[in-house]
């Protein structure tokens, strides 16, 4: 069962809904039967492995349209999860007009473009760079935050870290403390202060 029931009204926008964090939005093999445009907070596409594990494909940001499978007349694809408590707004795309729809096309091609860099996070170099860049990416999102002395830090869990980069729990915490002994992490609970930002830039090759 989805988190929202879907809406069959005929204008273009209904009104904004709200996802707590950590609910979902769909799940896969869901109908489809709009778009939705988040409005605020940071949601994540999630499909299961054929080992079982939970992999993130793609997070949706602030002015991100998503759920495109309607459009095709599909079931989704994928869970949507809520990163942080989120506003979308439902869209349906046979009432939209021209301009709204050039204003799909530009966000489906942008996040094409994200979705392809971001999958660097996954595939290019060691579990220790790929956490490094990782963290660096969730800094600039709405996962991200700041110390009062500046030092900037990162609210996530080490299972959010590992299906972020395609790896196991257990290997992640183990390179986070070892992170942590080298200076560059300062862990709590649920957050990560980035200790020695340079330092993981340096370690992962962001340039962002």
């Amino acid at each position: 069962m989805t988190y929202l029931a879907p809406i069959t009204l005929p204008q273009t926008h209904d009104l904004n809904r709200t996802v707590r964090r950590g609910q979902t939005l769909y799940y896969a093999g869901d109908s489809a039967p709009s778009l939705y445009r988040l409005e605020s907070g940071l949601m994540r596409a999630v499909r299961l492995t054929p080992q079982g594990r939970n992999l993130t494909v793609r997070h949706i940001r602030p002015g991100d349209i998503f759920g495109e499978e309607c459009l095709h007349g599909q079931t989704r694809g994928h869970q949507v999860v809520a990163l942080t408590d989120t506003v979308l707004t439902p869209i349906h795309p046979q009432h939209l007009s021209t301009a709204e729809l050039w204003d799909l096309t530009r966000s489906l091609s942008a996040q094409l473009q994200r979705m392809m860099t971001d999958g660097v996070h996954i595939q290019d170099g060691d579990l220790r760079e790929r956490i490094a860049r990782y963290l660096l990416n969730l800094a600039d999102s709405t996962l991200g935050g700041a110390h009062s002395d500046g030092t900037r830090f990162v609210r996530a869990t080490h299972e959010l870290i590992a299906e972020g980069t395609g790896a196991t729990r257990e290997s992640v915490s183990k390179l986070i403390g070892e992170m942590r002994d080298d200076g560059l992490l300062s862990p709590a609970y649920r957050c990560l202060t980035l200790t020695d930002e340079d330092g993981l830039r340096l370690l992962s090759g962001y340039h962002g």
